[in-house]
Parts: structure tokens; sequence; C-alpha cells
């Protein structure tokens, strides 16, 4: 299931939610919550392998807990993380490659996301981080290690009712297509993620994305997605929509308590950086991600737009 999932998205930001013997009648609840994708998700993966993109200084991690910077590239939690608290599993999402992962993890939340991947390996190349097609790899040795830590039965009770999450495509887009990568000679690219002018990393060469065809690329999106439904039963796939929470965000900052929404609120984010007074008023972080305030956003969105259509026949 996962690598034609993979396939299917290759190129697109989407968060694909999968789930597992859900009861229509009473609201979805999971065992634990996979989490797969880029540094919109990725807790803290790319400290353990060498590459240079890496969150685990200051001035990220200032308003997370115990103020450590953790390898989130954001002042605070993910969407990650405020999904696992929202949905009971738990408030922070181990990073899964830490070798000193301990054994009463392995029951909650997981995370194999890694920040700079995309769902093209192509994407990867420089940065030596893991592209999604990989991730699954240590989705195996994860479940090798709970199958031991709980018994077979129960590890498969709790890996067929996980809540699946995968975001991915922006660095495919910008690093790979836009920026002169090789796959622009291949791939035609009709439609978009939903960057514009989002912060420093995506203003190509002065100009914007135009928006309307972000639109446009993921209404074609959920039609496949409905069309790959139909070849995996036993699962429910639900799109979970990253784009108009964001867009709202970025055209209506004062609603949602942003004054700045066109620079983040350290930059570049390197420890000599300076950083803003008030984070909670920037919709970006760093120059490119969104902060805690801006994800608590999104992940309130999910919770009220995406998880309860696990419920729905």
């Amino acid at each position: 299931m996962a690598s034609s999932l993979f396939y299917l998205l290759l190129l697109v930001q989407v968060c694909s939610i999968t789930a597992k013997r859900l009861d229509a009648t009473k609201s979805p609840r999971f065992p634990a919550i996979l989490i797969f994708g880029d540094s919109l998700l990725d807790t803290g993966n790319n400290n353990f392998i060498p590459t240079i993109l890496k969150a685990n200084h200051k001035p990220y991690g200032q308003d997370f807990p115990g103020k450590i910077p953790t390898g989130r590239f954001s002042n605070g939690k993910l969407v990650s993380d405020l999904l696992a608290s929202a949905l009971g599993i738990k408030d922070t999402v181990p990073p899964f490659l830490d070798p000193n992962l301990p054994q009463e993890e392995l029951q909650t939340g997981v995370c194999f996301a890694s920040a700079g991947s995309g769902y093209d390996d192509m994407t990867t190349v420089m940065s030596g981080v893991i592209p999604v097609s990989k991730q699954p790899e240590y989705l195996k040795q994860y479940i090798e290690k709970l199958k031991g830590a709980t018994g077979e039965a129960k590890a498969s009770d709790i890996i067929n009712g996980s809540l699946v999450v995968v975001t991915s495509g922006s660095n495919d887009v910008t690093i790979n297509y836009f920026s002169g990568g090789a796959r622009r000679l291949q791939f035609p690219l009709i439609g978009l993620p939903p960057l514009g002018c989002w912060g420093a990393g995506f203003n190509m060469g002065g100009r914007c994305v135009d928006y309307s065809q972000s639109q446009s690329y993921n209404q074609k999106l959920v039609a496949m997605l409905s069309q790959l439904q139909e070849s995996l039963p036993g699962s429910k796939l639900v799109y979970a929509d990253f784009y108009t929470p964001l867009f709202d965000m970025m055209n209506n900052p004062q609603e949602y308590g942003f004054t700045v929404t066109n620079t983040g609120c350290c930059g570049l984010c390197t420890p000599s950086t300076p950083v803003c007074p008030n984070p909670s008023q920037y919709l970006l972080w760093d120059s490119i991600h969104p902060g805690e305030a801006a994800y608590r956003v999104v992940s309130k969105y999910l919770q009220d737009h995406a998880i309860p259509k696990f419920s729905q026949s």
C-alpha cells in the first residue's frame, strides 16, 4: 500500500491520513500515530543522520517544553505533536531514529519523517536526508521492536488501528523542479502545492506561484485518492487539507492574531540570529516553516475537518 501511495502523490504536498477498522457509530480512536514526510512533521530524526539539515540548535525550540532545540523546525510543537495530543495518544511524538528510544514509547506515537525529504528520491541526493520512499523501512524495524515489547497479536492490533499521517512534496517542487532540477525536464507540472510567495524559500526568482494552480492540482489529487481507495479494502484514506488553513492565515492574519506573514520570526535561525519578541504574532518561525501558533491552527482544522471523516461510511 505504501509504495502505491507514495508514487501517486509524487510532487504533491498533501497530508493523507489512513486508519483501519473504524466503527462509524463512534468517534475515531487510534492506538498509535505513525508519521511520515518532511520538516512539517519531523520531530528530530535528522539529528541522527549525517546531514546539514538540522534544527537541533537555538533558537529552534525556544517555546518547546523545557526550551529544548529538539530538531523540530519550529519554535515549539509541530502538527504531528498536536494531533497526537488531541487524539489522546501522546503529546510529543518521539523521533524513531533515536537509538535510545525507550520501550514504553513503542506503543504511542512514532515519527519517521525527515526534514528536507520528498516523494522523489532525487530530491534528497544532495542533502542526504531520508526520502519518503525509504521511511517505511524504519516502520518495519519499529514493528519488530513492537512485537518484542508487546507480543505479535498486540503489535498487530496497534499497527492495524494506527493513524498514519503523510505530508511531503514541497521539497520536490522547490528543490527538484523549480530550482533547475532534472525532474522539470521530465514532468510538465500542471498544478502546484500551496507555495506562492511563502517566506523566502518559495519566491521563485522574484515571482510567485499562482495559487489557482495549487487548487486545481489538489482537486485532481482528491479525485485520484478516491480511485486509490477502491484498491485498498480494509483501509480508509482521508485527504487532509493543509492549503485552506494556511491560505486563510496568510490572507486574514488578524483573525489569528498574526501581524507579520511575509518574514520569519528568526529568519535563517542560526544561534546568532536575532529573534522577534513575540513569535505568536508571526505566521512563520524561520524563512520557510510556520511557527507553533500556525501549526495549532492547522491541527485544529484537521481535527475538525479530516479526523471526523473516519467515522463516516
